[in-house]
């Protein structure tokens, strides 16, 4: 693998994980993953079919033959998606992982039961008042550095900690 492959590889990969195992994600769900053709999406598509869960992923119109090969029910995202998801899942859908937000969270949240099993990875100035999941992670300001790295070290910090200029 090239290195600038493998370089941007772990980011993507690594908020995959983080999210799905924050969404509880685990055998027998109906997984809703918007942007599957992403970098998180392709991850989480992948992981959420190894750990046993059956994953409908949204794409553009384009995306869709890639999306199927990942392993995902594809589904072409924007106006009537709700109808298009509830169509492919009867049974109802157990988490969604948003890494479109706007009108994709709406949707995730018309579909899942459960506010706690919706996380966003892009919508987070309405995560809090909708009640859904960010990505855990810790966010530390420049001057902070210092700390930031202790807390690593330490074990203190949570997720991906990023520091902010």
């Amino acid at each position: 693998m090239p290195r600038t492959v493998a370089g941007a590889f772990t980011a993507g990969t690594q908020t995959a994980y983080l999210a799905l195992r924050q969404l509880g994600v685990s055998a027998g769900d109906t997984v809703l993953i918007h942007a599957a053709a992403g970098s998180v999406g392709t991850a989480a598509v992948q992981l959420a079919r190894r750990w046993g869960a059956t994953v409908i992923g949204t794409a553009s119109e384009a995306n869709q033959s890639y999306v199927r090969s990942l392993g995902a029910a594809p589904v072409v995202s924007g106006e009537g998606l709700a109808e298009r998801v509830r169509a492919l899942s009867p049974g109802g859908v157990h988490a969604a992982l948003d890494g479109a937000g706007g009108e994709a969270l709406d949707v995730s949240l018309a579909l899942v039961k459960e506010r706690g099993r919706v996380l966003t990875l892009v919508d987070h100035d309405r995560a809090e008042a909708l009640g859904v999941q960010l990505v855990r992670g810790q966010r530390s300001q420049l001057d902070e550095a210092a700390q930031a790295h202790r807390d690593v070290e330490t074990g203190h910090g949570r997720g991906k900690v990023v520091l902010t200029v």
